[in-house]
């Protein structure tokens, strides 16, 4: 869909023709890189060259508008997530899946730095916005993930680590990517590149995932590599 300022008679040539899309688009790096209360709809009005009675009309409140944004990338991002996640369940051990899965998880992730400012700016307060995202995305991605966990334990791959200090260890090395505060110096030389960041994150699931895993299962892993 097109929007465009209301104008009486033919259109003038500065007015803006923009597609919905491309208002969600521009809203939700508004939303990400300034945070909600700092973004305006007459501020997102005038980026996108229409008039904030406009943006009222088609998406109501700022509130929902922050949604759809939300949505629009959040919403294919953890679809992916998930279904990677439920695809190598199926076809491996529930231990190798997720050695596969968590430093591909975390490179895609990562490859959206934008929407994990988005998710991690949000989380930071307790709010609607906050509970929306916690209880759409991230609680039902972490609850298949804990699910795959449990069955690792049972089949006595995993040793049994709670679920509070995997998120911990899991979403606060993510946060600390797009996040780094006191990190900045230290993570800089590892941020420069895309390689450099993945070198990183295979070097930390690694090491988390053979945190997580049995002495059975880490021997296992050792004689495969030697063979």
């Amino acid at each position: 869909m097109n929007l465009c300022p209301r104008t009486r008679g033919r259109p003038r040539a500065k007015d803006t023709i923009i597609s919905r899309e491309e208002i969600v688009q521009k809203a939700f790096i508004a939303f990400a890189e300034q945070g909600y209360d700092a973004v305006s709809l007459r501020q997102l009005a005038s980026q996108c060259g229409v008039s904030d009675s406009l943006l009222h009309h088609h998406f109501g409140s700022k509130q929902q508008l922050w949604q759809e944004a939300a949505d629009s990338v959040i919403q294919p991002l953890m679809t992916t997530l998930t279904n990677d996640l439920v695809q190598l369940s199926q076809d491996s051990h529930p231990a190798h899946a997720l050695r596969q899965n968590l430093p591909q998880s975390l490179k895609n992730m990562v490859a959206n730095p934008l929407a994990l400012t988005f998710i991690f700016r949000e989380g930071d307060i307790n709010n609607e916005r906050a509970d929306y995202l916690r209880n759409t995305y991230m609680r039902p991605y972490l609850t298949r993930l804990d699910a795959l966990f449990s069955q690792a334990v049972a089949d006595h791959h995993f040793r049994p680590i709670s679920p509070a200090a995997r998120h911990v260890l899991i979403l606060g090395f993510l946060r600390s990517l797009v996040i780094p505060a006191h990190l900045q110096d230290e993570l800089a030389p590892h941020l420069h590149t895309p390689a450099d960041t993945a070198a990183l994150i295979d070097e930390i699931a690694t090491l988390l995932i053979n945190g997580f895993s049995t002495p059975l299962l880490l021997s296992t892993l050792g004689a495969r590599s030697h063979v």
